[in-house]
């Protein structure tokens, strides 16, 4: 078997995980934003390193059988309203209401960010039929304002037809004034009209970043001679071809690994209740995973918007380790904002001066500033101590010290309140739910935030800090179909089933492996207030379906790719955990106090340790407080429990 190599890009980070027949590697190189080719780039270039004793990034190509990728960038855009701006064009009479979705997003920054221009409309005579003239002085008007692209909302597919054709011919895609545009009924079909409209303009939002980096990406691998397709890790759970993914699909991608991994490690320690925490330098993302499953919500939300694609419950928030923090009306307040890698926390020593949790951590210390990403940047403590000062201590009159252990316990009560409410709206308690606890932050002060959120019980995986990029290495190369089985007759449901079916057998194909061996389920969704219900159906039960307003018919089109190997815990505690030495750890129940020092990666099944104490490793950190003890499962994860 070649190398399986999985990458996740993320606001501030971009990590790598190799698996080839005897290891797993992993690395991460700072997220570059002005160009994610290059962090792409650097990842893959950084792991040739570690495997061949030097770069050779063309020899790492050649020796991998598969990249699958998956990218926060989507999910960071949406925080940070940093999308490109989107044109609307919906029937005459709609420019207020846009079909009830306007007053459902009144005022919403999100809503403001993707469409700046008051939307446009147009006479739509007989139901289908557009008026050339009036198209083009409603487009030219739009285009005057500024926009970008368009999206074409009407409530007929004919009719957006039509506007296609109109625009195809005024505008041809070969001239430099060509306007790129998205009919949304070839986006979704979904009689929902304002479902289908945020939908299409949260793909055009998110489309030009996703389309530039990722065939960015595409080129780079295709250079060096990758034996496959670059794959893309899709929020449905799937991997597939770049040219086979729309933009919305890349929506909680990233974090949607992680939950790919949390649910393998659900079954793998039959954890009835496990609460999923990414912390990564710009987003805190929490699920919940109850009874090994997790809620799939049949029409996903991002923020205050409804979509027509199912999406798994899973929230992101504007707190991570870059998270800009700063005092207002006498408050700490922490993000959305955040200053990514560039120029990153005050301490990388690239320009920024807003105060952050890394620059905090690394006062406090947690971080071990000359071993930062496995040594590869140095932090600046005069540079952490200035932001913190100056953003923190000075405004809440504080000391230095104050003001550190300030910033820390905020971002833990508020990361904490989040799982709390997450566990809530699961009907979980969290006195009997198990943290699990990744990305580069998510361990650092895991039994803290645990401790404010009452849980008792923390996993911290083995590649933790690359654990989204770990986990969509137990995805399958798939495609997902689905129809309303809304008004349809037996006659139109079954030609519904063959028409799924000849497109996916035709994508299957496409996606470069052999049709006639792929799996090809169908499934009925039953969409309700509690989620989605799915049940399997063979042949005979598909025939005998019948019309229902809140039912669909799904088919999932798989090729099982290559995947990672768990081990099941059996270890006990057998030996102390050996120590590498000390340091003064400012924060946190040992505080001023010599806090032993344990090198993760020296740790082997069994091993344990009682807090206080600081866990080490290149990547890794975590923080394990008094009345904490850790111990190392056979899979080299690390179990934490309160004393």
């Amino acid at each position: 078997m070649g190398l399986l190599v999985n990458i996740d890009n993320g606001g501030t980070f971009t990590d790598v995980c190799v698996h080839s027949d005897t290891e797993v590697l992993h690395a991460k190189s700072p997220t570059t934003p002005h160009d994610l080719t290059q962090c792409f780039v650097a990842a893959l270039a950084r792991v040739s390193r570690d495997l061949y004793g030097g770069e050779d990034l063309s020899r790492l190509v050649g020796d991998i059988d598969y990249i699958r990728y998956s990218t926060t960038s989507g999910t960071n855009a949406v925080v940070e309203r940093k999308g490109t701006p989107v044109a609307l064009l919906v029937e005459k009479g709609e420019e207020g209401q846009v079909y009830g979705l306007a007053k459902t997003l009144q005022g919403d920054s999100l809503w403001n960010s993707m469409m700046p221009i008051p939307p446009a409309g147009i006479t739509v005579h007989d139901g289908n039929r557009i008026d050339a003239a009036e198209l083009t002085s409603v487009v030219n008007d739009l285009l005057a304002k500024g926009a970008q692209r368009l999206v074409v909302a009407l409530r007929s597919p004919e009719a957006e037809a039509q506007v296609k054709d109109g625009l195809l011919d005024r505008y041809p895609r070969h001239l430099l004034g060509a306007v790129p545009f998205l009919l949304s009924h070839e986006l979704v079909s979904d009689s929902d009209h304002a479902r289908r409209v945020f939908s299409a303009l949260l793909n055009s939002y998110l489309h030009p970043g996703m389309e530039h980096f990722l065939y960015g990406a595409e080129n780079v691998c295709k250079q060096h001679h990758l034996a496959s397709p670059l794959l893309i890790y899709r929020n449905d759970g799937n991997s597939a071809r770049v040219a086979k993914t729309t933009a919305i699909k890349t929506w909680g991608s990233g974090p949607r690994g992680g939950l790919e991994g949390a649910l393998a490690y659900a079954r793998l320690y039959g954890v009835p209740t496990l609460l999923a925490m990414d912390i990564g330098g710009t987003t805190t993302d929490v699920a919940v995973v109850a009874d090994g499953k997790v809620r799939l919500n049949a029409y996903g939300r991002v923020e205050a918007g409804q979509t027509s694609f199912a999406m798994p419950e899973l929230q992101s928030f504007g707190l991570g380790g870059s998270s800009i923090m700063r005092v207002e009306g006498g408050r700490l307040e922490i993000g959305p904002q955040s200053v990514g890698s560039v120029p990153g926390p005050a301490c990388f020593g690239r320009g920024g001066t807003s105060a952050t949790l890394t620059d905090a951590l690394l006062l406090a210390g947690v971080l071990d500033g000359e071993n930062y990403l496995g040594g590869e940047l140095r932090l600046d403590r005069g540079r952490a101590a200035a932001a913190i000062q100056k953003n923190i201590a000075d405004p809440l009159k504080l000391s230095l010290a104050d003001a550190t252990e300030r910033a820390i316990r905020a971002f833990e009560a508020e990361v904490a309140a989040v799982l709390v409410q997450a566990l809530a709206a699961a009907g979980r308690s969290a006195s009997n739910a198990t943290l699990l606890a990744f990305g580069g932050g998510g361990p650092m002060i895991a039994s803290g935030i645990a401790r404010d959120a009452g849980i008792r019980q923390i996993i911290v995986p083995q590649m933790a800090a690359v654990f989204s990029a770990y986990g969509i290495g137990f995805s399958s190369l798939a495609h997902q179909y689905q129809t309303s089985l809304d008004g349809l007759s037996a006659a139109d449901i079954a030609e519904a089933c063959k028409s799924m079916l000849q497109r996916a057998r035709r994508d299957m194909s496409g996606e470069g492996v052999d049709a006639a061996k792929c799996r090809y389920d169908f499934a009925l969704w039953e969409d309700s207030a509690a989620g989605v219900t799915q049940l399997p159906l063979d042949d005979a039960a598909l025939k005998a379906l019948k019309a229902s307003n809140d039912m669909r018919l799904v088919l999932t089109a798989s090729h099982e790719l290559p995947a990672f190997q768990l081990s099941s815990d059996r270890a006990a505690r057998s030996a102390t955990a050996p120590i590498a030495g000390s340091t003064q750890v400012l924060y946190g129940s040992g505080a001023g106090d010599a806090t032993p020092v344990v090198d993760v990666a020296a740790l082997e099944p069994g091993h344990y340790a009682d807090g206080p104490a600081l866990l080490r490793s290149s990547y890794l950190t975590c923080l394990l407080d008094r009345g904490w003890s850790m111990r190392v499962s056979d899979n080299h994860d690390l179990i934490i429990e309160e004393a």
